[in-house]
């Protein structure tokens, strides 16, 4: 564009001014350059956890659409407060992400009583990336075949049962939770670090039950070292076309029940925002991708940030009277 002509010099100049005085100009110019490092992305869960399957594909695509080094920082354990935690104290640029699910965005509060971090004003959601549909297993030596089974082995042993879950507030923890409240059995909760650590106490049977990803644990449902009991509706593997859905068994929220999505912090540019969503959507759409995540159990699932935001809120207040009728605390 030509500015040399005095007159359009003159209008450039007083838009210019404009644009600088109203707080918009670096915005624009922050969205355009961006991004200008390494970008960071946080996982709550260790290597080979299911968010990190999840991140690591999605990281190296996005280095190569963005033309940044992306890389992985996990941060397993307590929740999400650490790898939260961590994302709130960065440079409020765009260049630190984290992956999150629901129950970093809503089911916490109702968790940890000292949550370092406010979802609400804390975070900006970038977009979702996946839905995990969910499997209930036991180690094959508990003896039953059936959620009813599970049940009724619950109300002979009270207590004497006990399930994994990969931290507190986790999904796998939720979740159980709300099939213990439904199903009025008393099961222990157990938490680990990580999923994996999780699934592997299970499979060795020092802990009796999980729930979890479906594609955590279709492996060791395969090969018999894992029996499954209920997956969530929407699952599409063979491995489970025969288990009963949870909806069958008259157990409800666990349709969808859990989503992963890419968060930043409060005070990244809008633009930024909407770059980084435009690049996950463009992504999402790739079939090579698709494949990876559907390997992995999932189905992938994009949104605007407002959209995004949107079904956050409405998540909030579905699960907020569950949650406080459930009054979980860490253990």
């Amino acid at each position: 564009m030509n500015f040399r002509h005095p007159l359009r010099r003159q209008t450039w100049r007083r838009v210019l001014a404009l644009l600088l005085m109203a707080g918009i100009a670096p915005t624009l110019w922050a969205a355009d350059a961006f991004p200008t490092k390494t970008i960071t992305l946080i996982v709550n869960g260790g290597a080979g956890s299911l968010p990190d399957n999840f991140a690591r594909p999605l990281a190296e695509r996005l280095r190569q659409t963005l033309g940044q080094a992306v890389v992985i920082d996990n941060k397993p354990g307590a929740g999400g407060l650490v790898a939260l935690q961590a994302l709130k104290s960065a440079a409020p640029d765009g260049h630190t992400l984290a992956i999150v699910t629901n129950a970093h965005m809503v089911w916490n509060p109702f968790v940890f009583p000292k949550l370092t971090y406010d979802p609400q004003t804390d975070l900006l959601p970038v977009s979702p990336i996946a839905l995990i549909p969910m499997a209930l297993v036991v180690n094959p030596k508990v003896p039953a075949q059936s959620l009813e089974q599970l049940v009724a082995l619950a109300e002979q042993k009270p207590g004497v049962l006990n399930y994994a879950s990969s931290s507190n507030g986790s999904p796998p923890h939720v979740l159980f939770e709300l099939f213990k409240a439904q199903s009025g059995s008393r099961i222990v909760h157990i938490p680990f670090r990580t999923g994996p650590d999780a699934l592997t106490s299970v499979i060795a049977g020092d802990t009796q039950i999980y729930l979890a990803g479906t594609s955590l644990v279709e492996p060791m449902v395969k090969d018999g070292r894992l029996r499954v009991l209920a997956v969530s509706p929407s699952v599409k593997s063979p491995t489970f076309a025969n288990v009963p859905t949870f909806a069958d068994k008259q157990y409800t929220g666990f349709e969808s029940a859990v989503w992963l999505g890419v968060v930043t912090n409060a005070g990244v540019p809008a633009n930024v925002v909407e770059r980084l969503n435009r690049e996950i959507g463009q992504l999402l759409q790739d079939p090579a991708l698709q494949k990876v995540f559907e390997s992995q159990g999932s189905l992938p699932y994009h949104a605007s940030p407002a959209a995004f935001a949107q079904r956050i809120a409405q998540d909030r207040a579905l699960w907020t009277p569950v949650l406080q009728k459930l009054d979980l605390k860490p253990n």
